[in-house]
């Protein structure tokens, strides 16, 4: 046989063999009822509406789903090309940072968020001249560190906030291994997403071998079953029981530290952030930072046993560090209260303040402001919206109208009124 048929023969046979490990790979999803996908996903990563940006990890793409330039939710009455570096000499201008609950979940319409509702409830009130615009500056899954950055190097540097409120809380008590860093950074610490870790830990491999390479992968596993399988494998092992049994098995270890250890860190971390970000308030800018109220400490006794099942604490043992969601989060929440109640107490900035909403729904069945099933112990069905909005207006609205009548560029707007 010739040199040049030889050659023929193996690259044919290569090709072959790709081609039979490629359909081996895709009949393996397809047999595990995966080939459409992780969650309706399958092989190859899903595309997401979110961009990297930088010091906060991600927002949404601008005027998508939505959204302005700066990947803001509108509502029905912004437009997606407005210019928040510009703003009119009668507007009073909130921003309103957090994650999916004030984002929105739940909505009957796209002002139905909580942005939306302070907006309106602001300007019920508001003085003769004077117009309120609440910009919903919410991300899903946004702890605070990423709230504080988005207003210390985002919003008060360029887009002409008269008043930051933050309403997080929940987020930062999430222990998962997926969200919580590997602390790779020294000097940072837990104070960073793990998404924002991973992409500096990936931009700093890419330089090597190893790590071009694994790029070249990543790229590829979206047109190849066993490339993605390839690279799922070298990246998350893990992946596989998790798919395969439909459940999420991914064991964080406890590092010799107990529960109450890792609540400590997620409470110091929370707290380290809502101090630097009540700091940002000054005569120009207010801020007011809230501690949102949930469902999770009392739901147990409002649910079916059917209901219970789906918050089973047997369930939830990889959720936080090892230990029960439930009983982390319980925790979590009486430690942050005792926290707020000393920075409350300590507050004496007259342009910040600090409010603790997390009891607002203890003497209300969670059915009419929650959702039970399935359960949803963070996001408010309208009615708890209901509460939330009018008790948020209430805390800042003092604090708003004292600084438009100290501030002389408001003067302007009551005369003739």
């Amino acid at each position: 046989m010739s040199r040049s048929k030889t050659t023929i023969f193996a690259v044919i046979a290569v090709v072959l063999g790709m081609l039979t490990i490629e359909l081996i790979t895709r009949g393996g999803f397809y047999f595990f009822g995966r080939y459409d996908g992780f969650k309706g996903a399958g092989w190859g990563y899903p595309s997401y509406i979110y961009t990297y940006r930088p010091y906060i990890g991600y927002a949404y793409q601008p005027f998508e789903g939505g959204r302005d330039q700066y990947g803001y939710s509108l509502d029905s009455n912004d437009q997606p090309q407005r210019d928040l570096t510009e703003k009119d000499a009668c507007e009073f201008r909130v921003f309103m940072l957090g994650g999916s609950t004030v984002l929105g979940r739940h909505l009957t319409s796209k002002d139905d968020t909580l942005p939306a509702r302070l907006e309106r409830l602001l300007n019920e009130q508001s003085p003769p001249g004077i117009t309120y615009s609440v910009i919903n500056a919410g991300k899903p899954a946004y702890i605070s560190v990423q709230s504080f950055l988005e207003h210390a190097l985002y919003i008060k540097y360029s887009l002409k906030p008269d008043y930051v409120v933050h309403f997080d809380g929940s987020n930062d008590s999430i222990g998962h291994p997926i969200y919580w860093p590997n602390e790779k950074y020294p000097g940072v610490r837990d104070n960073i997403p793990r998404y924002n870790e991973d992409v500096f830990s990936k931009i700093n491999a890419i330089t090597g071998l190893k790590g071009s390479l694994n790029a070249l992968l990543r790229n590829l596993a979206n047109y190849s079953a066993f490339m993605f399988a390839l690279h799922k494998t070298t990246n998350d092992p893990d992946a596989w029981a998790r798919w395969i049994l439909d459940k999420d098995v991914l064991i964080d270890k406890k590092d010799g530290m107990t529960m109450t250890d890792w609540v400590e860190k997620h409470v110091n971390r929370y707290i380290y952030n809502v101090k630097l970000a009540t700091r940002l308030g000054d005569r120009d800018t207010g801020v007011a930072y809230i501690f949102q109220p949930t469902m999770l400490l009392y739901m147990e006794q409002w649910m079916t046993p059917t209901q219970m099942g789906l918050l089973d604490r047997s369930d939830y043992v990889t959720e936080f560090h090892g230990y029960p969601l439930m009983d982390s989060k319980q925790l979590y929440y009486f430690r942050v209260r005792e926290e707020f109640e000393k920075l409350i107490t300590n507050n004496n900035s007259e342009f910040a303040t600090i409010s603790d909403l997390s009891r607002l729904f203890d003497d209300k069945t969670p059915g009419e402001y929650f959702q039970i099933s399935p359960p949803d112990a963070v996001h408010y069905l309208p009615k708890g919206k209901d509460i939330v909005g009018p008790a948020i207006a209430k805390i800042i609205q003092p604090n708003v109208e004292k600084q438009i009548q100290t501030d002389p560029d408001f003067d302007q707007c009551f005369v003739g009124s």
